[in-house]
């Protein structure tokens, strides 16, 4: 049921994408990310109501045409010993922030609510640096009224605005 997507070659829609001063967009993206195969019924059928409800043709937040209609979820970011955990964390980060958005997006879809970060599943990571494995999880919060996603690791948390 679970598959895994070489998705390094792949863009993100620009529009799921953070934005950082004077309006730069980041195109990081992670290496690999998990979907959902169509090979059990319960998720043909999930795919084929979705597709008639008109979503089935942007599922995910990549741009490539066959991709983007798998519903991809978390994500693994691969370096090499000395291949930089930050950058791995970046990269990372900016696929689950997409994929997040991406999922409020076609929430927001089947009702005139525009849904909160916060009411939003959390969403898990993971970087690979060398033998190091380090998972992240990912879960939209409020800070002061501003709706935000937390990115959180065993040792590590810092804020996605």
């Amino acid at each position: 049921m679970l598959k895994a997507e070489n998705v390094q070659p792949q863009t993100i829609n620009s529009e799921l994408l953070p934005t950082m001063p004077k309006n730069y967009r980041v195109q990081k993206k992670c290496d690999y990310a998990f979907y959902y195969h169509e090979d059990t019924q319960q998720v043909s059928d999930l795919y084929d109501a979705l597709t008639c409800a008109g979503a089935g043709d942007v599922l995910s937040q990549t741009t490539d045409s066959h991709t983007k209609r798998r519903l991809l979820f978390s994500g693994l970011e691969v370096k090499h010993e000395n291949g930089g955990k930050d950058e791995a964390l970046a990269q990372l980060a900016t696929w689950i922030v997409a994929g997040m958005e991406n999922t409020r997006k076609l929430w927001s879809q089947s009702s005139e609510e525009v849904h909160s970060y916060r009411d939003l599943p959390p969403m898990v990571g993971w970087t690979i640096v060398g033998l190091d494995w380090y998972t992240w999880v990912t879960f939209g919060a409020t800070n002061n009224g501003t709706d935000r996603l937390v990115c959180n690791s065993a040792s590590t948390r810092f804020e996605l605005d």
